[in-house]
């Protein structure tokens, strides 16, 4: 996954507002940004524990799967965006080059020899949506009366306003169809918002 799709993964599906909160401000007067690093595979948890034994801010959304081997089935919790985690830098102020020899990171994703931030608001948005054991709850950010875009199956491309939003990840939204509002349940991970 190239530096393009990262941010099209980040951006696509995601309502955030242009700046939810100021951006942290640090004692040196610098102005902190969320960058992307990406880890080696199955790595997202060793890098985030050296980069805060560094003395990093990071940022590690999680997820809750269900893993069945063996004729057995738990639940485990697993990096939301797998090989990818955020880390918190003052770019022209504080030194991030010691990011990239950190256990568990392949590198920080970077343009022209500078770390690539976040588009701010993007990782601010999904904190919010996080709770306190680092799961992120993307339904969270769903919002009913949201413009919708169908992404996938018969009504792909059909745009349509959000209604409800289920516990399972269903998702009930009305689309103009002949000039009427019917309503459909689509899974969370077809639709995308419309802005």
């Amino acid at each position: 996954m190239n530096e393009e799709e990262t941010f099209a993964m980040l951006n696509d599906g995601l309502h955030y507002d242009s700046l939810p909160e100021p951006p942290r401000q640090l004692d040196d007067g610098g102005i902190a940004r969320w960058c992307v690093v990406q880890t080696h595979q199955h790595s997202e948890g060793l890098a985030e524990r050296h980069l805060s034994a560094q003395n990093f801010r990071t940022y590690l959304p999680k997820r809750k799967r269900t893993v069945r081997h063996a004729r057995s089935v738990k639940t485990v919790c697993s990096a939301y965006f797998d090989c990818y985690l955020f880390v918190s830098l003052v770019l022209h102020r504080q030194s991030w080059y010691p990011i990239n020899s950190t256990v568990g990171v392949r590198k920080l994703v970077m343009s022209q020899g500078l770390p690539i931030p976040a588009p701010h608001g993007v990782v601010e948005t999904l904190m919010s949506a996080t709770d306190d054991d680092g799961i992120l709850h993307p339904d969270i950010l769903l919002r009913s009366g949201q413009r919708i875009r169908v992404l996938d199956g018969p009504f792909a491309d059909q745009l349509g306003i959000l209604d409800h939003v289920g516990k399972t990840g269903a998702v009930k939204i009305l689309l103009d169809i002949m000039n009427r509002a019917i309503p459909i349940t689509i899974d969370r991970d077809k639709l995308a918002i419309f802005s």
